[in-house]
């Protein structure tokens, strides 16, 4: 997974329903937006994409996601007399600059980031990916600490991942947080790749075909964690396979891991 920074100039381009899309965003976990990215023909599904406002204060990224489609040659957005190229994107986190903060330039021209251009002059542009790390990091940090409306934890009503065991089809939620790539990985130095249950690991199974594959799993109901709340990669996900994933949700509340655990016994 490459990651890609991708440019929003109001001047250039009103972003008419910026509210209606945030409000998407809340009731079904993302957006989905087609956008430029120039000349750039390195992206592909799957590379995680940030989005930053320049132009206009105030400046920086208003939102993250993941790239969704191949490339798509069409005219440009600008209305020239030529043709660009454009991703689309499931944005699952999207912030409006006037109504909430966002993560701007002087956070972002700190420390090792300083050596990113974060004001481009065309979208698309790679990251570089010794940042990477860095900038989810301080991006985790901003969404869970400063007043977003949506905070990272919100759950989507109507996201769900389908699931199968034994051919029978359950649907688990997966939160923004779960998915989140600064998340994910703190998670994954503490336990590793192996199931928190039954301890099944897709690399010593599958080969190099599994290596990284895990679900995750949130400990604490979203329903229940208060504004208050702070939270911890390690404290709050565990790895586990989608089959035990499954039978942790066959109830609400879900079972917790010891149970599931004792029906191994």
């Amino acid at each position: 997974m490459n990651t890609y920074l991708f440019a929003w100039n109001p001047k250039r381009w009103p972003w008419v329903n910026l509210e209606d899309a945030i409000a998407q965003v809340n009731k079904t976990g993302k957006h989905t937006a087609r956008w430029s990215c120039g000349t750039t023909k390195s992206i592909r599904p799957g590379d995680r994409a940030f989005l930053i406002k320049i132009g206009t204060e105030p400046k920086g990224i208003i939102a993250a996601g993941f790239v969704v489609s191949s490339l798509i040659e069409d005219e440009h957005w600008g209305g020239e007399n030529k043709s660009t190229f454009y991703v689309d994107i499931d944005f699952d986190v999207l912030l409006n600059p006037d109504k909430e903060p966002i993560l701007t330039l002087d956070i972002l021209k700190t420390g090792n980031l300083e050596a990113q251009n974060w004001t481009p002059q065309a979208s698309g542009i790679s990251i570089r990916p010794e940042l990477v790390s860095e900038l989810e990091a301080i991006w985790f940090d901003f969404l869970t600490t400063q007043a977003v409306r949506h905070p990272l934890s919100a759950s989507a009503e109507d996201e769900a991942q389908e699931l199968f065991t034994e051919g029978a089809p359950n649907q688990v939620l997966a939160t923004r947080y779960e998915r989140n790539p600064f998340a994910r990985t703190k998670c994954l130095e503490h336990y590793g790749y192996s199931c928190s249950v039954c301890n099944f690991n897709f690399r010593d199974t599958y080969g190099e075909i599994g290596k990284d594959f895990i679900h995750f799993h949130h400990l604490n109901q979203i329903a229940n964690i208060g504004k208050e709340y702070q939270l911890d990669p390690i404290k709050d996900l565990r790895p586990v396979c989608p089959n035990c994933h499954c039978i942790i949700h066959k109830q609400t509340p879900p079972f917790t891991i010891e149970e599931v655990k004792n029906f191994l016994l």
